[in-house]
């Protein structure tokens, strides 16, 4: 009885296998191939910008979080126009906006991407391997918060200090 049992077990694995094996491997390699991913590491912290949870909700915020190499730290920069992008999460296939209108102090949250005004950056080079963040149209730059995990990552005006250089760190995360 167990023999049987434990013998349908293992058919089932092994057709599993021959399924679900080579799709894995599809997936795997199409990852490793996406062009201009990036972690988005602020300078002062060395932390990056992160989905809160890694939630797949549109409106949770956008944080600060220990730069690992994981798809919800990993963002697709999509060239609009010259240097102009659209941030794509590999994780949630979503991006960030403002969670309002546009004004100092307010924090990004996720969003569906759909080419809104609000979803598009510019990224001004400050140095061979720094940049500011600033929402298109505004004079509102990507901003830490606080140094503390999971705390908000907010648009403020320009105020040269490390809380708004960031830098790109090339990632081809596969989980």
């Amino acid at each position: 009885m167990f023999e049987g049992l434990f013998l349908s077990l293992i058919i089932v694995i092994i057709l599993c296998g021959i399924v679900f094996l080579p799709r894995l491997f599809h997936d795997i390699s199409k990852k490793r191939n996406r062009a201009n991913t990036y972690a988005i590491i602020n300078i002062k912290t060395n932390k990056g910008i992160r989905v809160h949870n890694a939630n797949t909700d549109d409106g949770v915020k956008i944080i600060l979080y220990p730069h690992k190499n994981w798809e919800c730290m990993t963002w697709q920069f999509i060239e609009i126009e010259n240097e102009f992008y659209l941030l794509k999460n590999l994780y949630t296939e979503k991006t960030f906006q403002p969670s309002s209108l546009p004004e100092m102090g307010i924090y990004l949250s996720q969003n569906t991407l759909g080419g809104k005004n609000y979803q598009y950056w510019e990224l001004i080079k400050q140095s061979e391997e720094t940049y500011l963040i600033r929402l298109r149209g505004t004079e509102l730059y990507v901003t830490i918060s606080s140094c503390k995990n999971n705390s908000p990552i907010i648009l403020m005006l320009l105020n040269d200090t490390d809380e708004q250089q960031w830098k790109l760190v090339g990632q081809k995360p596969i989980v």
